[in-house]
C-alpha cells in the first residue's frame, strides 16, 4: 500500500528565507530516492511555515528514507532555528 507523509515546519522569522533554501535544496534527493512517487514542498510566508509533502510506494520505502535522513543530520539540521517542533503525519492510501 502506498503511503503519504506530510510534515508542516515553523522556522523561526529570522531563519525563514534558510530554511526554504535548505527544504529545496533536499528536495531532489528526495524525488531520486528509491520508492518515492513524488516529493513537493508548500510555502506560506505569511504564516512562516514550510509544508512537504511525499507519496511513496510503501511504509518500507518510506522508514528507509527517513533513516538514511537522519543518518545524514539531514532532520535535525535546523531544528535550533525552529520556534517549535515541526509537525510530522503520514497516511496509508488505499
Amino acid at each position: 500500500m502506498k503511503e503519504a507523509a506530510v510534515a508542516i515546519v515553523y522556522p523561526d522569522q529570522d531563519t525563514f528565507d534558510a530554511h526554504v533554501t535548505s527544504v529545496l535544496e533536499l528536495l531532489p534527493g528526495t524525488r531520486a530516492f528509491p520508492g518515492c512517487i513524488e516529493a513537493h514542498v508548500g510555502v506560506s510566508t505569511e504564516r512562516q511555515e514550510i509544508a512537504i509533502f511525499h507519496i511513496w510506494e510503501s511504509q518500507q520505502y518510506l522508514d528507509d528514507y527517513l533513516a538514511w535522513r537522519a543518518d545524514r543530520g539531514d532532520l535535525d539540521a535546523r531544528s535550533k532555528t525552529m520556534r517549535r517542533e515541526q509537525s510530522f503525519s503520514t497516511f496509508s492510501i488505499p
